[in-house]
């Protein structure tokens, strides 16, 4: 790791998760004009007070990994176990936040039990963590459950969907809320919980089925493949049969390969052609719009029963 030192202090920054303490590296033969900061770099750059990490290493880090060293950072100077939650796991966990990211490390204190009185909800307990980029995070389970507690429904469902197609299942996520039932925004937790769906395949299609709900729409079925058995037009991401209506999360991410664009388009004239109605939806009317996307929605449903009737 740090080319002019001996190789137990590279061994003992590794195994305090890529950092060192500035008495470890000066113990370590770090002469004190190699310790640096981001805007005055040295061989060693400070992570926090006190915390450094090789300057190499942070140049090749990307946002989750330099996210994680500053975990690292902090669990070193702290006198309590500590493991990155909330925000921060759901961020090195890539589930998707809904909101600002958190500006510093969310951490909260692991115990082998956990108090019986209001501070309850700022203690994890051991088999509520997991290792990742060699720090200690909350399960998925705990993180859903507690974006969802702190951030709403809406937070939560889209942490609670790609957590379950992660991994995690029913059976966590209701335990973690079982044991979490007197803490705070435990009510928006156990809402998320039970409207997860592991079938979800973005964070817009989360947000979308959560508005559909929040506008008093019917709940539509998820990643349904339309067209005939000889003749299959592809799989939308909410349908609702009564209707015959799709709606179709229209991110980004879909047209990446160039010609996904195009492609989509045909998809779409085919299944106009075979009797169903589409509604595409941005981020922008997802968030912002959330009544105008349902009045396209209810819209689409009075054309199709129109089609029905003529």
């Amino acid at each position: 790791m740090l080319a002019f030192v001996d190789d137990e202090l590279r061994e003992l920054a590794a195994s305090q998760g890529g950092v060192l303490t500035r008495e470890q590296a000066r113990d370590g033969g770090v002469p004190a004009s190699q310790l640096g900061t981001t805007s005055r770099p040295r061989q060693l750059v400070r992570v926090r007070p006190g915390v450094y990490a090789e300057a190499a290493l942070l140049g090749e880090l990307d946002t989750v990994l330099r996210l994680a060293l500053s975990v690292a950072a902090e669990r070193l100077v702290s006198d309590v176990d500590l493991v990155a939650a909330g925000g921060t796991a759901a961020l090195m966990q890539n589930l998707r936040l809904l909101g600002r990211d958190p500006v510093r490390p969310m951490l909260i204190e692991r115990k082998h039990e956990r108090p019986k009185h209001h501070g309850a909800s700022r203690i994890v307990l051991p088999d509520e963590t997991e290792t990742l980029y060699g720090v200690p995070v909350t399960t998925l389970a705990r993180t859903a459950v507690d974006v969802a507690r702190t951030r709403g429904f809406a937070a939560g469902v889209m942490c609670a969907d790609v957590a379950l197609a992660k991994g995690a299942t029913l059976a966590d996520l209701e335990r973690l809320v079982d044991r979490s039932r007197r803490w705070p925004g435990i009510r928006a937790a156990r809402r998320a919980v039970t409207f997860a769906d592991a079938r979800a395949e973005s964070a817009l299609e989360s947000l979308g089925r959560v508005r559909f709900e929040e506008q008093g729409l019917p709940v539509p079925e998820l990643q349904v493949w339309l067209g005939s058995a000889d003749d299959r037009i592809g799989r939308v991401d909410h349908y609702w049969p009564e209707h015959r209506t799709v709606a179709e999360a229209d991110g980004a991410v879909k047209y990446a390969a160039g010609t996904g664009l195009f492609e989509e388009k045909l998809r779409e004239d085919r299944l106009r052609d075979a009797g169903f109605e589409v509604v595409r939806y941005t981020w922008d009317e997802a968030l912002r719009f959330p009544e105008v996307l349902a009045a396209r929605i209810r819209r689409a449903f009075a054309r199709a029963a129109a089609r029905r009737a003529a």
